[in-house]
């Protein structure tokens, strides 16, 4: 199997160097695979826009450099997958001292894809990742129905408990990031995720870009 190395390390690659496999884990979240298949048999018209959401407690927060080079870089890989184009503009808001942004990425066949991340939530809280894909004759989404998605500010949650005060809550099954990441690794140790850059060095150089014109 090759080694699954961070995009930020496959950026510094040689062009011909093919050893290795981009960690671009969200290629391999099953939604993806559907809106990408839908938009293949034109299921919704045209896509639009697309909403990424990554969310995670703070116990399992990563280091600031891991956020910045292996998270925001895994998701954007995914809005490019899904649009189909290259990136044109991107834009990053972060907060300051905290694993915690939203990033406003515009493809050249004008889709535009907002993405939402943050591993700041409390420690009662379970993860969550989820696509939103927006079409001229509708949406695909596997948003909760109910959880951290939540309009009406229905759950009130500490580290030390999560209390849903108008929904009944079902019961979890186990992190889907998890899933989704261990499908990956799987997928890989099977030869079947692609080797190679992969975009990534493109991809380092936007997010490197974008948090450069927010200092200035």
């Amino acid at each position: 199997m090759l080694r699954i190395i961070s995009p930020a390390e496959a950026a510094q690659r040689g062009e011909n160097d093919e050893d290795f496999i981009v960690n671009f884990y969200w290629r391999c979240c099953p939604m993806l695979e559907r809106i990408s298949e839908d938009i293949k048999n034109n299921c919704c018209g045209k896509l639009c826009s697309l909403r990424f959401t990554w969310s995670r407690p703070k116990n399992k927060t990563a280091s600031a450099e891991e956020f910045l080079n292996k998270v925001l870089p895994a998701a954007l890989d995914g809005a490019r997958t899904l649009a189909g184009a290259e990136i044109r503009a991107l834009h990053v808001e972060k907060v300051p001292g905290e694993n915690n942004l939203f990033a406003l990425a515009q493809f050249a066949n004008g889709v535009v894809a907002e993405l939402e991340l943050n591993e700041c939530l409390p420690l009662s809280m379970p993860d969550t990742c989820f696509i939103k894909a927006n079409f001229t004759n509708g949406h695909i989404t596997n948003q909760p129905i109910v959880g951290h998605f939540n309009e009406e500010g229905a759950i009130l949650a500490n580290d030390d408990s999560m209390q849903t005060l108008i929904f009944e809550q079902s019961e979890t099954c186990g992190s889907v990031i998890e899933q989704m990441q261990t499908r990956f690794r799987m997928l890989a140790e099977k030869n079947e995720i692609p080797a190679g850059k992969q975009g990534a060095d493109e991809i380092m150089r936007w997010i490197e870009n974008a948090l450069e014109d927010r200092k200035r």
